[in-house]
């Protein structure tokens, strides 16, 4: 069960040591020339990721941009029914906002990667502050501390994209189920249940499949080997 809600920590919602580690990791490593390679690094995965994530999103908006030129699932002059209609507009809403966010972040680690202290300008960006612009460190490790707030916010595309998908499976499932509505028990297995059902079959499936290869994907916290050997010989 525990590795089975990681999901939500996953890196898509939550925030996770995959999003986490390497920003911690590039803020406090000693040797300034690592500290600019991790940077330079960090900056080079995020802007990939962010070119993917909008290519994805803008599929995703094309898709829901045309749910209205669907073949008719309902009784002829019957529109589909409200939740069904506002999962799809807020899908469309969402991948919009992924494709924004993901541009504008691209756009603003270009920019930054032009300046002559471009690194560290970007380590500047992702260090926690207190409030009177001081860098704040951990009082147990006495390590620089990232911005959870900057971690959440160049996290947001990804977020925006999940949740754009989890309403466009979301309005099929209604889409495919209101069409039954109007049939007596007698005349229920008919056409549209039969789309109904193996629908909910194959994405039932498909979602479990999902869920299945986030619980084998998933990373536990990664301990080195001084610390854990740190920890056993402190028990002798």
């Amino acid at each position: 069960m525990k590795r089975f809600l990681q999901f939500f920590s996953g890196g898509i919602y939550a925030l996770d040591g995959s999003t986490y580690d390497p920003i911690e990791i590039l803020l406090n490593s000693e040797d300034p020339e690592e500290r600019d390679i991790l940077t330079e690094r960090w900056k080079d995965s995020r802007v990939n990721e962010l070119n993917f994530i909008g290519i994805v999103a803008a599929l995703l908006a094309g898709v829901l941009t045309s749910t209205g030129s669907w073949p008719p699932i309902l009784p002829s002059g019957q529109l589909s029914p409200w939740p069904v209609r506002t999962s799809w507009y807020c899908g469309i809403v969402l991948s919009l906002f992924s494709i924004l966010t993901a541009a504008d972040q691209t756009v603003r680690l270009h920019r930054l990667a032009s300046h002559r202290d471009r690194w560290r300008i970007i380590r500047n960006l992702l260090v926690k502050k207190n409030r009177h612009g001081q860098v704040k460190r951990s009082r147990r490790t006495g390590r620089l501390l990232p911005n959870t707030i900057q971690v959440f916010a160049w996290q947001l595309p990804t977020m925006f994209l999940t949740t754009a998908a989890i309403c466009m499976v979301a309005g099929m499932f209604l889409h495919v189920w209101s069409a039954t509505r109007h049939l007596t028990h007698e005349l229920w297995w008919n056409s549209d249940s039969k789309v109904a059902s193996t629908y909910t079959v194959v994405a039932a499936l498909s979602i479990g499949l999902f869920l299945l290869s986030q619980i084998t994907l998933y990373n536990a916290p990664y301990k080195d080997e001084e610390e854990s050997g740190g920890s056993s010989c402190s028990t002798r």
